[in-house]
């Protein structure tokens, strides 16, 4: 039924778009030119003019004007063209790719543009502009994984950032280079994998790269990861610290801050293994605050994570909690901007990719126009079909996620007083000391229960049977025994019962876990994915997390129980 209402939304979102296609055409050219004033008075501009344009625009900071320039050569290319001139395409291209990634956060424009450019250089072998592709790739598959990973060290890392930087030596891009070794180091340092380039590090120092404040910089990098190698540590820092003296000049601000707080980093793992953990926090801060003011929230996200992990590392469980929370709200806020942009950005963005869509030719727009108005009628009719037939299933399937809710409600209540039933009996028996009789499974059975309902360390991923039964100081086996025999069920079964009853809480909780998203609660409990989440879920209780949500905050009547809420298998 959902996919139902999911498919009908997108048909209906389509159809808006055809209409507002054809009053778009009604406008006529004279309003398309105005729409974007630049484009008509840049495209009939040079190859060349528009590259330095464009790369002129970018280093002051004015990514629209750059993304326009480099759009329009994006456009530009054909098989007519030089080779030169193709060249020029490819490298703009490029250029494009990288401004939607690290000024727009637009993963998939981005990755749409390395496409086209890989395509382009492979097609005529333009290795230079190939570096550049990798380079770039390389970052956005980086960034994706660590999303998804949560920070996690991934091999994969340091193989795309290895890949590009060989190419770029191959290619004696150097520039390129420059910037695929530094980041190569940096998450070497940053993951403890620093063995793992000795001869990426090696090769680096037989390059005879031509005199740049950018290769200036690098070297230090070199200097200063040779020494965290060698556990000098202390010259190592001082190597880190010399390093916001040889910022790359002629470049945009933007990158000029994003040096500084990679800097701020490596000194910051470098201080850390110093043991000087005040004067890493500092640093730390001070990365934090140069992301927050200049708003780049991919960077901001993974400084978030960074002092998650010092305050939970160092004890400080009400600090790491609140980051913890600042985290995931922040890398979804990160995820949906990604994918869906501020509106003005937005509009931005759909004007500079409507520039490669005119047609070419007058009796296509003709035949066009006919097709789609001809089709307009039969379109509403299946419309106004399709919304019929989902409003009937919507209104069934309401009904019947309410029932369900419902029912769990009253089990809530059932299973509180049933606790209360074997607690008091509980407190009346006293067991014999043989371990594995009725009674010690029954005392057992009530240990587990109670560190189900008590520990937080159920909810961690990862969380096992040795780790239940060091809980409950028993033996894994008669762990083991006692939940299939008591519980009907294996461990696994067992542990996710507790979980899901944990979810039902936060899920109608919205004051403490409002904020979070489904996919948040539920890593929060252990669960590695949404999908993985969404099916126990619905295996225990008989609808989705999501519906299950929207029960509670549509008012569905609660039903209180004592202690934790809990709901019981239906």
């Amino acid at each position: 039924m959902m996919k139902a209402l999911h498919h009908s939304s997108r048909f209906l979102r389509f159809s808006i778009f055809v209409f507002a296609v054809l009053m778009v055409w009604q406008l006529g050219h004279a309003a398309e030119a105005a729409r974007m004033p630049n484009y008509d008075r840049w495209k009939d501009l040079p190859s060349q003019t528009l590259l330095d344009m464009g790369n002129a625009y970018w280093h002051s900071d004015k990514v629209d004007s750059a993304l326009v320039c480099f759009t329009i050569l994006t456009n530009r290319y054909n098989e007519k063209l030089s080779r030169s001139e193709k060249g020029i395409c490819c490298g703009a291209t490029v250029g494009a790719a990288n401004l939607y990634l690290q000024s727009f956060n637009d993963f998939q424009s981005s990755y749409r543009f390395l496409i086209k450019a890989e395509k382009m250089a492979r097609d005529n072998h333009f290795n230079m502009q190939l570096a550049g592709v990798y380079e770039t790739k390389s970052r956005l598959l980086n960034e994706r994984m660590d999303i998804e990973s949560n920070y996690q060290y991934q091999p994969e890392k340091l193989e795309l950032f290895k890949s590009a930087y060989y190419q770029a030596v191959n290619s004696k891009h150097f520039s390129v280079a420059c910037n695929s070794f530094f980041n190569l180091v940096f998450t070497a340092i940053e993951y403890g994998h620093i063995n793992d380039i000795d001869h990426e590090l090696s090769s680096f120092q037989q390059l005879e790269i031509p005199d740049s404040i950018q290769s200036d910089d690098v070297r230090l990098i070199c200097k200063g990861a040779l020494l965290y190698k060698q556990g000098k540590y202390q010259q190592a820092l001082d190597v880190f610290s010399d390093m916001d003296n040889h910022l790359r000049k002629n470049i945009s601000p933007q990158l000029i801050a994003n040096d500084k707080s990679a800097n701020c980093l490596l000194r910051y793992f470098t201080l850390l293994a110093l043991n000087r953990d005040a004067d890493a926090l500092q640093e730390l801060e001070e990365a934090e605050r140069i992301e927050s003011e200049n708003q780049y929230i991919d960077a901001f996200v993974a400084i978030l994570h960074l002092k998650q992990d010092y305050y939970s590392s160092r004890g400080n469980t009400a600090l790491a909690k609140e980051y913890e929370l600042k985290y995931y709200k922040t890398k979804d806020e990160f995820i949906n901007r990604s994918k869906l942009l501020n509106v003005d950005q937005q509009k931005f963005l759909l004007e500079v990719e409507e520039l490669g869509e005119e047609v070419k030719e007058l009796e296509t727009q003709q035949r066009i126009r006919d097709l789609v108005i001809a089709g307009i009628g039969l379109l509403a009719l299946l419309v106004i079909g399709i919304l019929v037939y989902v409003w009937r299933n919507y209104k069934s399937t309401q009904q019947r996620n309410l029932l369900l809710f419902q029912k769990n409600q009253e089990l809530l209540a059932l299973e509180a007083q049933e606790k209360e039933r074997k607690a008091q009996l509980a407190e009346a028996k006293k067991y014999k000391s043989s371990p594995m009789d009725d009674p010690a499974k029954d005392e057992l059975l009530q240990r587990l229960c109670d560190i189900m309902e008590s520990n937080t360390e159920i909810y961690d991923d990862g969380f096992t049977l040795d780790q239940l039964a060091s809980l409950v100081g028993s033996n894994p086996n008669y762990v083991s025994q006692v939940i299939n025999e008591k519980k009907g069920c294996n461990f696994n079964a067992f542990v996710n019962e507790y979980r899901i009853k944990e979810a039902c809480r936060r899920l109608t909780d919205t004051e403490q876990y409002g904020g979070l998203t489904i996919e948040a609660i539920g890593q929060s409990l252990g669960f590695k994915s949404r999908t993985n989440f969404t099916a126990i879920f619905k295996r225990f209780t008989g609808m989705t997390p999501a519906a299950y949500q929207r029960m509670a905050r549509n008012g569905a009547p609660l039903v209180a129980a004592s202690g934790k809420s809990q709901i019981v298998l239906t």
